[in-house]
């Protein structure tokens, strides 16, 4: 009760404690109001690899009128989401992200797990419906959704950002988890980058950045892109 009551009164101040070396930036949940404060407001947001809606929480408290979509394929994960969405009135899909329908392998635990991840080992995994953005929100977005697209996919965002080809015009803001070298599956920053490039979107702001514990090289990140011309992108003056 002490811990949880010194976390909350943390959390008003700009300081963090850590028993590990420290996060570089860590910014992911308060960045969202300053996009508001800058004139962002989605009308639809969508959570891909929601965990147990950390960031969907953070989402509504920034933009409390957006309609709010959790996506989490990890069967731990479902009963605890959907009782969460039926709370707060979201919709909630049990189906991973990829660039077509059908079904992955995923490698996670008998509880929800940060690090799931899609993997082609043939032990301790479980096979999930995979399904697209395309599919699950093409219905819903319009022109003036001004919809905002998080995918924290341990590795697989590029392939699921291949399934959103058809939605991404309708999309404003996709903020992304990226990795400084690869380890499985990552796509390289470079690729990301070329993709949201070809698609209309410029790197905004980067928002996460941490290391590994045992000598503070950059691991990995969350980057903010923003589809050009929209309000974000158009003040471009120096200072």
């Amino acid at each position: 009760m002490i811990a949880g009551l010194i976390k909350k009164l943390m959390a008003l101040t700009p300081y963090r404690v850590s028993r590990h070396r420290e996060n570089r930036f860590d910014a992911t949940h308060s960045c969202l109001w300053h996009f508001r404060e800058l004139g962002y407001q989605p009308r639809l947001v969508i959570d891909g690899g929601a965990h147990l809606g950390t960031f969907a929480d953070a989402a509504q408290r920034a933009f409390p009128a957006a309609e709010i979509h959790l996506v989490e394929p990890q069967p731990a994960a479902r009963a605890p989401l959907e009782a969460m969405a039926r709370q707060r009135g979201w919709t909630f899909h049990a189906c991973a992200l990829d660039d077509r329908a059908g079904s992955l392998r995923l490698a996670c635990e008998a509880t929800p797990n940060t690090g799931a991840h899609v993997t082609f080992a043939e032990e301790d995994a479980t096979d999930v419906p995979a399904s697209t953005v395309d599919t699950l929100f093409g219905a819903h977005l319009r022109a003036d959704s001004r919809a905002l697209l998080k995918l924290d996919l341990q590795g697989h965002e590029l392939r699921a950002l291949r399934g959103a080809v058809a939605s991404l015009p309708s999309i404003e803001l996709v903020l992304v988890e990226v990795s400084f070298f690869r380890q499985y599956l990552e796509p390289s920053i470079p690729e990301l980058v070329n993709f949201f490039d070809e698609q209309g979107f410029d790197l905004f702001d980067v928002v996460g950045l941490s290391g590994r514990t045992r000598d503070g090289r950059l691991r990995q990140g969350d980057f903010v892109f923003v589809r050009r011309g929209t309000v974000l992108s158009a003040d471009t003056a120096w200072a």
